[in-house]
């Protein structure tokens, strides 16, 4: 026979083991006013009483004592109920000056309690919810409301309240696709797999924040989908043509050389060249979004001689751009001659704290203005 044998260090170090004979027991009790302490009791098969008792709960009829047994339910011990301590394994016992017990449920499953209100952490303990799951409490006319760990919880005796655990997830929507995922950071090359799309087949991603410049990133980057403003990954074939096969490229004078690496890594097929003085990036077969009368169109830059100093301002379609719905694209009706081509010119300009700036714009951004332009009239 041990000599005393802490219950609550028992069943956290050995959950399984039988709690062994012992000629003393200590036990823990809390109350919702702050108390929380070990003490011994000599009788391995005590009563309710001798429990409160223990505690210096007295008078013991006026109290309501509450013991949460190894590996089940919270439960209520009558005052003159006998508990087997080896047997119930009580991780701790509850005690309340009160004559009756309130309600609440968790998962489904309907609990006791002795006070008005219950944090969210000893929720948490009694209901043997893991630290993986959010506590949410639920509503009926509104969104179920998240809770902290420093959350309490008011229990009323006239409405039962409901509480639901549910593993975090995190969403995002991948070409249309809405992901729910329970992992924060995800590689961007699973998320087109999850989403139905084949990593193999040489897709650029582009990763759209509110209120922040599109993103290309790579395959083998990793979206944390914690940092705020994330809408959306939005998927661009590297490859795609029109039916027309293309020659080498032209290159009729160079870009600053970042601007050529931009246009590389992107996959995008792009030309530059001369046209009546004028110089031109041509960038072919650019994939557009669904909602127009065309999925892939040639879209032309004008790049001034001067520039970066002088800046790059609107930009020309062919073929000729509409909408599916019929609505009329603004500031597109006048066209432009381009190396025997009409093009639809869209007047779109840079101005107030977005005005061009030869330090940080390029050919780079002038293109993330284009795809802004070309998503905003179909509503991306």
């Amino acid at each position: 026979m041990k000599g005393i044998v802490d219950i609550e260090d028992w069943v956290r170090d050995q959950p399984i083991a039988q709690i062994p004979d012992a000629e003393t027991y200590r036990v823990r009790l809390w109350d919702s006013d702050s108390f929380d302490e070990k003490r011994s009791l000599g009788d391995a098969e005590p009563t309710g009483r001798q429990v409160l008792e223990a505690f210096d709960r007295t008078p013991a009829d006026e109290h309501v004592l509450l013991y949460l047994p190894r590996n089940d339910k919270l439960r209520e011990i009558e005052i003159d109920e006998t508990l087997d301590l080896r047997a119930q394994g009580p991780e701790r016992f509850f005690a309340f000056k009160t004559d009756r017990l309130l309600k609440f449920m968790v998962n489904g499953r309907r609990f006791s309690w002795g006070a008005q209100t219950i944090s969210v952490e000893m929720i948490r303990f009694v209901a043997r919810i893991p630290p993986n799951e959010t506590l949410f409490l639920e509503r009926m006319d509104e969104p179920d409301k998240e809770l902290g760990d420093s959350d309490t919880v008011r229990l009323s005796s006239k409405e039962l309240e409901r509480l639901v655990s549910r593993q975090p997830s995190w969403q995002l929507n991948v070409q249309g696709v809405l992901l729910t995922l329970t992992s924060p950071l995800v590689v961007v090359k699973d998320a087109l797999a999850q989403a139905g799309f084949d990593p193999d087949k040489g897709w650029i991603a582009i990763l759209k924040r509110k209120g922040e410049a599109k993103l290309q990133v790579a395959l083998t980057d990793t979206i944390d989908l914690t940092l705020p403003g994330i809408e959306k990954l939005r998927l661009t074939p590297a490859q795609i043509n029109n039916g027309e096969a293309h020659n080498v490229p032209r290159r009729e004078f160079a870009l600053l050389e970042n601007d050529e690496t931009y246009l590389e890594e992107r996959g995008l097929y792009w030309e530059t060249f001369m046209d009546a003085g004028r110089r031109w990036l041509l960038l072919r077969d650019f994939v557009l979004p669904d909602g127009y009368n065309a999925q892939v169109v040639d879209i032309a830059i004008e790049v001034p001689p001067t520039y970066p100093r002088s800046e790059i301002d609107m930009f020309h379609c062919y073929p000729h751009l509409a909408l599916k719905t019929g609505h009329e694209i603004p500031q597109t009706s006048v066209r432009t001659s381009i190396g025997g081509r009409s093009f639809q010119r869209w007047s779109r300009h840079l101005n107030g704290q977005t005005r061009w700036n030869p330090a940080t714009d390029s050919v780079m951004t002038h293109i993330a203005v284009v795809e802004a332009a070309i998503l905003k009239e179909v509503g991306e």
